[in-house]
């Protein structure tokens, strides 16, 4: 472990002497308190975790929340328990309406890039054709460069957009066997997600062409690998690559059937192989999963997938709590689907709608048989319907595929409404705890975020090393 414990005791003796003294002055404890607070919060913290809901705007944080809540009202997420709350603007070099790679590359970087590109930036100031990239440098790297530990933790797959932007340099995102050779030259500590197939050959069921065997490269670089929760659980490598499923991880609602690892779960042991590194950690966490509900206008789906997006959030806001020397930003590249809680002109929110789904509605079409005799039957078993009409039912029939159908049924009953199946420009929220954190309210453009992260990585360091030259 490292040796901060010691610092931490150091620190609380101090206080206790100084607060018993400024009592016996006058300064009351809440007084104290305050100021005790206010340092707290500037100081330079030892470890970042950015934790991301790809796709996550305010309203599916407050549909989450409602699901939670009794009543007409809400319930607690964690999210909901910050203090310190901004929101972020989204858009990129060359659009209004960003996507995962430029908005990942502004957390990473601090620089607003053209849609499509991961760790680059453009040379001209204002967009033009034929965009010249330069490669900039990640908060991850920084980190590197400071001997401290990273990881990159995702439902997606490990080479998705998101994550891809804060270990790999390229000018397209499809590139993603590329970006799967670039994350493992970089060393990342730990690597958990989906995406198997770029690290294999297609004669293996993958996607790679060449005759790299990336498993076997990990290997050879000292990651221990794991492909299910049990083997995560038990495994005390120091370097852990992790991936559990070919392309992205199974929805929320349909992981009880697999040997995939909750969001927490992976939160939880990456922070646990991080947290022993003396000179601290960075960690990114990604619920890629939201946006993909977005896109597909799932909303039981989106809402799931934002509640185990949620429990992740817990698992590091415990760990700062408790480690007192830990920022933790919570934030989202964009939102998707447009999203609206109460819908068509009816003012309401059904929520037992979305309690009573047990499955997605990929896995609910794809038990409607070839004739769709048999939908009110599945909708019963899944949904919890009961009561379907026939304008329902001929809906699921007439639609592009039956789970696009179960979903408009259940987006229908439940009053939640969707403007589009691709991104949106509204600003997003942005919650942040420990040391440094009352830098990111008000709003705030999302390169901030980068730009903070990196200052405090190297400030952090430097101003270790000048307590080390005061001591010798």
């Amino acid at each position: 472990m490292r040796p901060k414990f010691k610092k931490i005791g150091a620190v609380a003796l101090a206080g206790a002497l100084t607060t018993t003294a400024l009592l016996s002055s006058g300064i009351t404890k809440a007084e104290e308190d305050i100021k005790a607070s206010y340092k707290t919060n500037n100081r330079t913290p030892e470890n970042v975790i950015l934790l991301i809901g790809d796709g996550m705007g305010s309203n599916q944080v407050s549909a989450a929340s409602y699901i939670k809540g009794e009543g007409y009202g809400s319930g607690q997420l964690t999210m909901n328990q910050f203090e310190n709350v901004g929101l972020a603007k989204t858009f990129s070099h060359d659009n209004t309406v960003t996507d995962s790679a430029a908005a990942a590359t502004a957390f990473s970087a601090g620089h607003k890039t053209d849609n499509g590109v991961l760790g680059q930036a453009p040379k001209q100031k204002e967009h033009t054709e034929h965009e010249q990239h330069f490669d900039v440098k990640t908060v991850l790297e920084s980190a590197e460069d400071k001997d401290k530990s990273t990881g990159l933790v995702t439902t997606a797959r490990i080479t998705h957009a998101t994550p891809a932007a804060f270990a790999s340099h390229i000018d397209d995102r499809n590139k993603e066997n590329e970006i799967a050779v670039q994350m493992l030259n970089h060393g990342v500590e730990v690597l958990l997600g989906g995406g198997k197939r770029q690290f294999i050959s297609k004669a293996e069921g993958g996607k790679r062409t060449d005759s790299k065997d990336l498993l076997q490269v990990a290997k050879e670089k000292g990651y221990t690998y794991v492909d299910d929760k049990s083997s995560l659980e038990k495994t005390k490598g120091d370097k852990l690559l992790g991936l559990f499923n070919n392309s992205h991880m199974t929805w929320e609602l349909d992981r009880e059937l697999t040997d995939e690892p909750a969001l927490s779960k992976m939160t939880s042991k990456a922070i646990d192989t991080l947290e022993d590194d003396k000179d601290g950690f960075f960690l990114m966490v990604e619920g890629g999963r939201i946006d993909h509900a977005g896109h597909a206008n799932l909303p039981a789906a989106n809402i799931h997938e934002t509640l185990a997006f949620d429990a992740a959030v817990k698992e590091a806001l415990e760990f700062a709590k408790k480690d007192k020397n830990t920022l933790v930003i919570v934030t989202a590249d964009h939102e998707t689907g447009g999203m609206s809680i109460g819908a068509n002109g009816t003012y309401g929110f059904n929520k037992d709608v979305i309690r009573n789904v047990t499955r997605s509605a990929e896995f609910i079409g794809a038990k409607i048989n070839v004739e769709k005799s048999n939908i009110q039957e599945v909708m019963s078993q899944f949904t919890g319907i009961k009561d379907l009409t026939e304008k329902e039912i001929q809906a699921i029939k007439n639609a592009e595929n039956s789970a696009s159908g179960v979903a408009k049924v259940i987006s229908d009953r439940a009053l939640i409404g969707w403007t589009t199946t691709g991104h949106t420009a509204v600003d997003v929220p942005v919650y942040s705890y420990g040391p440094q954190s009352e830098k990111f309210t008000g709003t705030i453009n999302n390169t901030l975020i980068a730009e903070v992260i990196h200052d405090t990585i190297v400030k952090g360091n430097d101003e270790e090393n000048e307590d080390n030259n005061e001591r010798d």
